[in-house]
């Protein structure tokens, strides 16, 4: 069995600095590559739309009590920490906003 070339191989050292150069000079700005990469992403539910991601780590037995809690009273996990969040704005003076 013969061993593949590689793929590297292939390119010459000479031009390695022009490609470069050449590559640079014609990149786009970083604005249109960001926009570029966000396009590719899967499309944003309507209800996220301007809201950022909160994360907690919390110990199994709450993570199973915030679910059973979740179950017993309809309601969705999300809308249960949007309200503990605010419960906590309120004891803190704070304006009631997530």
């Amino acid at each position: 069995m013969t061993k593949r070339p590689s793929l590297f191989g292939a390119k010459s050292s000479a031009a390695a600095p022009e490609a470069v150069a050449e590559a640079a000079a014609s990149a786009l700005p970083l604005a249109a590559l960001r926009d570029a990469a966000s396009a590719n992403r899967y499309p944003k539910a309507s209800t996220r739309e301007g809201k950022r991601v909160v994360t907690a780590y919390v110990s199994p037995e709450a993570f199973r009590q915030l679910k059973r809690l979740a179950a017993d009273t309809d309601a969705q996990q999300q809308d249960l920490l949007v309200e503990g969040i605010n419960l906590l704005f309120e004891k803190h003076g704070l304006s009631r906003i997530a």
